[in-house]
């Protein structure tokens, strides 16, 4: 089964959000920043991972180096400030890793979300869909995408969104783009 780029987009976008915090926690001097940037790597690792993204071998490799900062063979070496050195030193790259991995899947997701978006648009004007309040919000979402594959006049939208993501992930892209009111 194909995996949802719907939720893998929304996990990046998530993790790229909680990013700032991590900075402002090495502002602050925060006792726990190497923890928080092991933390928010081994998330993103994680996704990666779930998605088998390569880039999740580069976020291992980003939780290597403030690992091997951690051995010194100095004497006296603050081991501590060493890995807070490391981690700060890499926050630009580490975040850039995971951008640039979210960048494509948030473009082809932007652009289905447009399709879906005008075949809603098309499918209101017809007037044929209601939203009767009996039934459950997710069950009207699919009679609408049922409503669009079987329209003559909206099966090129449905192919297209077809072709570029999975039925969950364009059954969730019209959940999320969907106003009931405009069904009323």
């Amino acid at each position: 089964m194909k995996k949802s780029q719907f939720i893998l987009v929304s996990q990046l976008k998530e993790k790229l959000q909680g990013f700032p915090a991590i900075v402002s926690s090495l502002e602050t001097k925060d006792p726990y920043f190497v923890e928080k940037v092991f933390s928010w790597l081994k998330a993103a690792e994680d996704i990666f991972s779930t998605y088998n993204i390569s880039e999740v071998s580069e976020i291992a490799g980003f939780r290597s180096k403030i690992l091997a900062s951690k051995l010194s063979d100095e004497r006296g070496a603050n081991t501590k400030k060493n890995q807070v050195k490391t981690a700060a030193a890499n926050l630009y790259t580490i975040q850039n890793t995971v951008l640039n991995v979210l960048l494509p899947y948030e473009h082809k997701m932007n652009e289905c979300r447009s399709i879906v978006k005008q075949l809603l648009v098309l499918a209101i004007q017809t007037g044929t869909l209601q939203y009767d309040h009996e039934m459950s919000f997710e069950d009207f979402v699919k009679k609408v995408w049922q409503y669009i594959l079987s329209n003559p006049n909206l099966i090129s939208g449905a192919i297209q969104l077809k072709s570029a993501l999975s039925e969950t992930d364009i059954i969730m892209l019209i959940a999320d783009e969907i106003d009931l009111n405009d069904f009323s």
